[in-house]
């Protein structure tokens, strides 16, 4: 059963608090813990928290027993209070009573200032972690304000166990929308400050973050260390603490109470398991709809959930792609034809995997190789690359947890084909048709390169040209914004040249100069181009392009940039 203070035994705790501030003064008081929360028992102690305005860093804790009530106080000065607020200084052993329900007994407009501030934090820190830990995906990102009420509820859990157990008490069935709907006023207080700073921004009742504000935490990416190191220092403070079963009391408590609640003793083993998902109030966009960041969908999940009233033309599932890559193709009828779909799942690079391509661009270009990093890279590059005309294959769902992107599967012929049918190409009609395509091919990259968006992957194979005539880009898991824009070139010219490498070297010759001239009509810089001709590059390619082949691209390049056998014109 659970027990609710009554009036006298308010004024009985307000009486002992205060007059345990002497010599000092109080500063503001309260309640925490179980009857803030509304789970304590018959056997629950009160637990205070007082603030004094003492000039000197004080920390006392007193238990008491008056009449039938037993007091659990803890008494800190308000400057410590202020910077474990500010900075977790002491671990939030103290700021941490602001995060859930509280009552006050002192000074509520003081305690509510704190409490926002202490929000504030949370919310500006757990933005900085979803740009730094997702820096191209942190744009398309939809945010729920719960989420960072549970994302500061998981993190506390992971870094102080004991804790948990306040956080499965406060979330019981009968008491989750009071105390969620009474944590959540601080936070809903401290994102009003953020939109009003410009930091975030509301859109269709989801929050987004600003373009500058995601900036300006990649330039100081410095706070990922600052922050990590805070949350470790937080950690070994609470272990610190934890050895004073004085401080130590109420986290036991908490356990005592939620194990007598609790129907099944199992569940005491899995209880982190059992606090909400942070990522379930993150979404991103898809046409089939808007998708939370803790969605689990597997292939055959996709197929079941999605694709029901299709019928499977067969039910084994082709796989796409070389060594490095995780990629199959559904085949499915629809209206009597057939459609194609591709999932690409993005598994991390490890051992010998990456260890070729990690040596082969050693020093010149580095790799994303963690299947999160490139999941994200496809799926914001494909969006913004999109929303400006580019063609990028349509993604139809993205499940996040199972880092899966099942996205449209692009019929044609790719760049690399094409350059080894100009090499085979006798009738000279064709070939002019072929080399008008590298050109388009050479224009629609400047486009791309406009938009300040490197590829990553610009080989020839992730270059389709459809049976109307559209060229789509494929494969965007390297692609990122900024990025190296002369290895784009490097790599697609020396792609080129490995396939034309037994042809005459004046096939070289005029692929690498449609190219470039489409490169350079459409307003692709000329400083892109020189950096791709250096040896910087040139060595990496060396290994399966010959050196003539190279010799002849180098000096194609620098012909056209010296001659301007090239006009500018609107891409």
């Amino acid at each position: 059963m659970l027990s609710r203070l009554s009036s006298e035994a308010l004024k009985i705790v307000l009486d002992f608090t205060l007059e345990s501030a002497s010599p000092n003064n109080a500063v503001a008081a309260m309640l925490h813990g179980p009857y803030a929360g509304g789970y304590a028992d018959e056997k629950t102690a009160i637990s205070t928290l007082l603030i004094t305005d003492s000039n000197k860093i004080s920390l006392k804790y007193q238990f008491k027993r008056l009449d039938s009530e037993k007091i659990r106080l803890l008494i800190v000065d308000e400057g410590t209070f202020e910077r474990d607020v500010r900075s977790e200084w002491l671990g939030g052993i103290f700021a941490d009573n602001l995060l859930t329900p509280y009552e006050p007994l002192l000074n509520k407009d003081y305690l509510w200032s704190q409490e926002v501030r202490f929000k504030k934090r949370i919310v500006e820190e757990a933005l900085s972690n979803l740009v730094l830990g997702f820096p191209e995906m942190s744009r398309n990102f939809m945010i729920k304000p719960e989420y960072f009420m549970f994302e500061a509820i998981a993190r506390r859990a992971s870094l102080f166990p004991p804790i948990t157990y306040r956080f499965l008490n406060i979330a019981r069935d009968s008491l989750r929308e009071r105390n969620y709907s009474s944590m959540m006023m601080g936070f809903k207080a401290a994102i009003n400050e953020l939109v009003n700073e410009g930091k975030i921004y509301v859109s269709d009742d989801m929050l987004k973050i600003n373009e500058g504000y995601i900036s300006l935490m990649q330039k100081k990416r410095k706070h990922r260390l600052i922050n990590l190191f805070r949350s470790v220092r937080g950690g070994i403070t609470r272990y610190v603490l934890s050895v004073f079963p004085s401080v130590m009391d109420s986290f036991l408590e908490d356990y005592r109470i939620y194990r007598a609640f609790s129907a099944e003793n199992d569940e005491l083993n899995r209880s982190f398991r059992m606090l909400t998902d942070p990522k379930k109030y993150i979404f991103i966009s898809a046409p089939s709809g808007v998708i939370s960041f803790s969605d689990r969908v597997t292939i055959e999940d996709f197929i079941r959930r999605n694709l029901s009233e299709r019928c499977s033309l067969r039910h084994r599932i082709s796989r796409l792609g070389g060594v490095l890559n995780a990629a199959y193709l559904l085949r499915f009828t629809h209206n009597g034809s057939e459609e194609r779909i591709v999932a690409k799942v993005f598994k991390d690079w490890y051992g010998w995997k990456w260890f070729p391509i990690a040596l082969w661009a050693l020093g010149t270009r580095g790799f994303a190789v963690l299947g999160k990093a490139r999941l994200e890279r496809e799926y914001a590059l494909n969006m913004l690359l999109s929303s400006h005309g580019i063609n990028v294959p349509r993604i139809i769902h993205v499940s996040p947890e199972e880092k899966i992107i099942f996205q449209e599967y692009i019929d044609g012929l790719s760049a690399s084909k094409i350059i080894k049918n100009l090499c085979r190409e006798k009738d000279k009609e064709e070939m002019n048709r072929n080399l008008a395509i590298v050109r388009r091919i050479g224009r629609e990259i400047a486009r791309i390169h406009k938009l300040n968006i490197s590829l990553g992957d610009c080989k020839p194979e992730n270059v389709i040209l459809t049976n109307d005539g559209r060229i789509f880009f494929v494969d965007l898991e390297q692609a990122e914004r900024g990025g190296d824009k002369s290895w784009d070139i490097a790599e697609f010219l020396c792609y080129s040249g490995h396939y034309a490498s037994f042809s005459p070297v004046e096939m070289t010759e005029k692929i690498t100069g449609e190219f470039l001239s489409g490169y350079l009509e459409a307003g692709g810089e000329i400083e892109n181009v020189k950096k791709a001709l250096s040896p910087r590059y040139l060595k990496v390619f060396s290994f399966f392009t010959p050196p003539h082949t190279l010799l002849t691209i180098t000096s194609t390049c620098r012909k056209i940039l010296e001659t301007k056998t090239y006009n500018v014109v609107n891409a």
